[in-house]
């Protein structure tokens, strides 16, 4: 297997390294700036979240893009939806955290003290951030995410994920967004 290949070492000059390298998108073709996703996701006062939030979903549409433009195999095509619904999931989770930890109470469900995504969503749909449909699908989403081991050996992970789950996810991924704007405006 081929390895990913540097040409510039200087960490400080990392945009050069790409200067030899073809094209991958037109120009038109580009995700969107990861200041747009910072503006569409203002509600989160933590800058750093915000930020990481943005360069993920810079990620998601790149990976979309990338999808939507070239020919994939069924298992490339499987694990590529895995991805994205497990990245999805992490935009999810990172939003929780950073909201949740500006001002509400503790992140625990029960006897749980971690901060773990489901009791995430329980405390956020508790503190009326989310409704109960969120809630529930961003529990599916959950288990979505904790698949991202590799399963045994009785589970088909070439067949097992499939562009409709993604989009699936990107549709509930943008009625979180707007649940929280509203609840947080």
């Amino acid at each position: 297997m081929d390895r990913l290949k540097k040409e510039v070492s200087d960490p400080k000059e990392r945009r050069l390294d790409n200067l030899g390298k073809k094209e991958l998108f037109s120009k038109d073709r580009h995700p969107r700036s990861a200041n747009s996703y910072k503006d569409e996701w203002s509600f989160i006062k933590k800058k750093g979240a915000r930020e990481n939030i943005a360069y993920q979903l810079q990620y998601l549409e790149f990976m979309i893009n990338l999808y939507n433009d070239y020919q994939f195999y069924l298992t490339i095509e499987s694990l590529l939806c895995k991805h994205l619904m497990v990245t999805i999931a992490s935009v999810v989770e990172a939003a929780l955290t950073a909201i949740l930890e500006e001002g509400y109470k503790p992140i625990t469900a029960g006897t749980n003290l971690d901060r773990n995504f489901k009791s995430m969503v329980e405390l956020a749909y508790a503190n009326g951030l989310i409704g109960r449909n969120t809630k529930l699908k961003l529990q599916g989403l959950r288990r979505t995410r904790n698949s991202i081991h590799l399963s045994s050996i009785d589970y088909q992970e070439y067949a097992a994920y499939g562009p409709e789950d993604v989009n699936k996810h990107l549709d509930l991924l943008d009625n979180f967004r707007g649940e929280l704007k509203e609840s947080l405006g």
